[in-house]
């Protein structure tokens, strides 16, 4: 049960700051209380419980009151017109409320010494007021995620904003229209988030020249338009580039390789023509590359290799040829000290068949919930979302965690010095023209999550390397040329039939039993063909002898192994993701236009 509001704060003549924040308090703010408070300069009770209206009587502090914040309860109505006299007001936090109407401009306008305003997540309707311009000290402009309608003003810059606004951040509304040129004459803009819109037209180049730009974040439009061949080519802070869901065509530039302090490019599911740029390798701060569901052509560029920060490289649907870099592991082993101070949440998609990839990185700043059925190009029946933390780092993982190549035309074999990127967690290699054995290394890939090798030309027998892989709880390796006994070490029996099949050669749990003679002769080691002849593992012997010994028992350790790996998925989240995984059937793509 939570605690009303306490009244015998209005002793507190002298208090300047209080602070009751996650203290479960609820029922309605006592103004009555508040307003006995003429001293007081920060007030918050976030992330509290109280509903109902702001009272009246808070207004009647504000000869004093330099900050508030309310965020985080389950406040209704407005911000009250007595607040109108809240000269010394600096910073304003209403965010997660059920708040409405026309306060934007009755009141905040009203505010000379506003500099941040956080009204994220509420049910705010209308247009954006150009009336805020009145508040011409404002640096922090966050209005995400309510129901504002209509164009971005281009009247912002055009006004003392022009020198004050560093973030503005409108994503997850109903915008619509073009970006104005007129944002580039503000100068001091660090970020600018309008995802999640129905923005239309090009990226002026007055916002692509913007001197002191970090963050670029305006994916889920329909922004069409090519990338600049000039990108920060006269320098630039530049470390967020997202554009994904739109339809940006042309190449993507070179000049890319000039934004040196870059972390997250994401421009997947564009219209994408051309090579990847061989210069991105140069980019040592890069964290993040998502280039997928593009229209991309040539080799991967073994210079990729050269990214000592890269720990999610996603090139999957595009048309890319040649063979795997064997370089691409380079810097297995490595930690990442980038961080990533965004919120995030990856889309797991659990029917790679019908969908693209194994997954989506998506930007998560400012979007509720609820929206996300927008985000991936088609229609996804099955997926699950995984949110992330507000301010993430890979600084405990290793250099790659995510690898995904699917659906591709790469020919050649899978290179041996995969299996040295011991903290991969995902690897899909699904829909290429990859031959040869499966790596007996891949073993090495101790935290391995998925593992998608499907409707390739690989051949030989199953390494049995892969049956020491604890953490795998997603194998297919279906409509291949695969041959030979299904190792019955680790959990590889447990997967379904559907992981294996059109693999005229393979026998052996899940699929119909061997012949004896193929029982006792295969070891299923793919190391290499002399190699498994010579040294067969001394792990398979192990567990062929504990099958075979156990008999029957086998069926009692699949049910019970399967409520390991839940276990083990569910640690893995927590662990490396750091969420719970939240289960989306009938989970609608973004659909671009």
């Amino acid at each position: 049960m939570g605690t009303a509001f306490p009244g015998s704060l209005r002793n507190c003549q002298l208090l300047e700051r209080l602070d009751l924040s996650n203290n479960n308090l609820q029922g309605n703010i006592s103004g009555s209380v508040l307003g006995e408070l003429r001293n007081l300069r920060h007030l918050s009770l976030a992330q509290n419980q109280f509903f109902g209206a702001i009272p009246l009587g808070l207004g009647s502090i504000c000869d004093t009151l330099e900050e508030l914040d309310l965020s985080g309860n389950r406040l209704s109505g407005g911000l009250p017109l007595t607040f109108v006299s809240c000269s010394s007001l600096q910073s304003i936090n209403l965010g997660n409320n059920q708040l409405s109407g026309d306060f934007l401009q009755t009141v905040i306008s009203t505010l000379p010494n506003l500099k941040t305003l956080n009204i994220p997540f509420n049910n705010i309707s209308g247009s954006v007021p150009l009336s805020l311009t009145n508040c011409s000290q404002l640096e922090v402009l966050d209005l995400s995620s309510n129901a504002l309608v209509g164009n971005i003003p281009s009247g912002f810059c055009l006004s003392p904003l022009s020198s004050s606004l560093q973030n503005i951040l409108l994503a997850g509304n109903f915008l619509s229209g073009t970006l104005p040129s007129e944002l580039g004459k503000c100068k001091n803009l660090r970020t600018i988030d309008f995802s999640l819109n129905n923005i239309s037209g090009t990226i002026p180049s007055e916002i692509w020249t913007l001197p002191n730009l970090s963050n670029l974040i305006m994916w889920g439009n329909n922004i069409s338009g090519k990338i600049p061949e000039d990108i920060c080519t006269s320098g630039g802070d530049l470390e967020t580039l997202i554009l994904n869901n739109n339809s940006i065509e042309g190449t993507i530039p070179s000049a890319l390789t000039n934004c040196t302090e870059l972390k997250w490019v994401a421009l997947s599911h564009n219209r994408l023509t051309g090579k990847i740029p061989a210069g991105i390798g140069n980019l040592q701060n890069l964290v993040i590359l998502q280039l997928d569901d593009n229209l991309l052509t040539g080799e991967i560029p073994p210079r990729l290799g050269e990214c000592g920060s890269l720990v999610w490289l996603d090139l999957n649907s595009n048309s890319l040829t040649g063979s795997i870099p064997t370089v691409l592991a380079k810097q297995a082993g490595f930690i990442s000290p980038r961080p990533l101070n965004v919120k995030y949440v990856f889309v797991r998609n659990e029917d790679r068949k019908t969908c693209r990839g194994a997954g989506e990185l998506l930007e998560f700043n400012g979007i509720r919930a609820g929206r996300l059925a927008r985000i991936i190009a088609d229609t996804c029946t099955d997926s699950r979302m995984y949110p992330g933390m507000k301010i993430y780092s890979f600084s405990s993982n290793g250099s790659m965690i995510f690898l995904d190549l699917s659906q591709n035309f790469l020919s050649g074999s899978i290179p041996t010095s995969l299996g040295s990127l011991s903290y991969l967690q995902v690897l899909n290699l699904r829909q290429n023209e990859l031959s040869g054995n499966i790596p007996y290394s891949l073993g090495g890939l101790k935290v391995i999550e998925i593992l998608d090798l499907s409707d390739n030309q690989l051949e030989g027998n199953i390494p049995g390397s892969l049956g020491i892989l604890s953490f795998l709880v997603d194998l297919d390796l279906s409509n291949n040329n695969l041959s030979g006994l299904i190792p019955v070490s680790g959990q590889l029996s447990t997967f379904p039939p559907s992981r294996y099949l059109n693999n005229s050669g393979l026998c052996g749990l899940p699929l119909p039993p061997c012949g004896s003679e193929t029982l006792f002769g295969s070891t299923g080691d793919s190391k290499s063909d002399s190699e498994n002849s010579s040294n067969p593992s001394k792990f398979d012997r192990f567990w062929v002898a504990l099958v075979l010994g156990y008999g029957s028992g086998g069926i009692v350790g699949v049910v019970i192994g399967n409520w390991i790996f839940q276990l083990k998925y569910d640690w893995f989240v927590k662990t490396f993701i750091g969420g719970r995984p939240q289960r989306r059937k009938r989970f609608k793509r973004f659909k671009r236009n």
